[in-house]
């Protein structure tokens, strides 16, 4: 059941990652759970494998990069993106497709990480592990 439904219209709108997040409440403070809608008529699709409409790997690590500084926010924590340790797409995202990006956070001193899995439904359909995703962040601002 989601308890919060954000819009990160605040975060910069180069991101196609522009739907409602609607959040998973976990009791773990260390755990995320969020989904939304990809939308059909995304601009992004445009251009993309004409033919064969994807949502690109890209717009997958930016989907965990927009959960963990979200995620970051409501705990007060400031953070910046180092690097992308690990990237694994598993499954194709198609258009109206329904993704979930859950996981979980390590920290050590300055550093944080955000490792997750996202899975995608399209329409009646199971979950289908779409990608495995961890980014490397330092804190900054305490």
């Amino acid at each position: 059941m989601p308890v919060l439904g954000y819009v990160p219209r605040d975060l910069p709108n180069a991101s196609p990652v522009r739907e409602p997040i609607d959040w998973q409440r976990r009791t773990d403070p260390r755990e995320f759970c969020a989904s939304w809608t990809v939308p059909a008529d995304e601009a992004i699709f445009r251009g993309h494998y004409p033919g064969f409409l994807i949502f690109p790997g890209v717009c997958l690590v930016e989907s965990v990069h927009r959960v963990a500084v979200i995620h970051a926010a409501e705990h007060g924590i400031s953070m910046l993106l180092c690097g992308i340790e690990h990237a694994r797409f598993l499954h194709p995202v198609f258009p109206g497709d329904r993704i979930v990006v859950a996981g979980r956070t390590t920290t050590a001193e300055d550093d944080c990480g955000y490792t997750a899995t996202i899975s995608s439904q399209s329409g009646d359909g199971k979950p289908e592990p779409a990608a495995r995703i961890r980014l490397r962040y330092r804190r900054c601002g305490r």
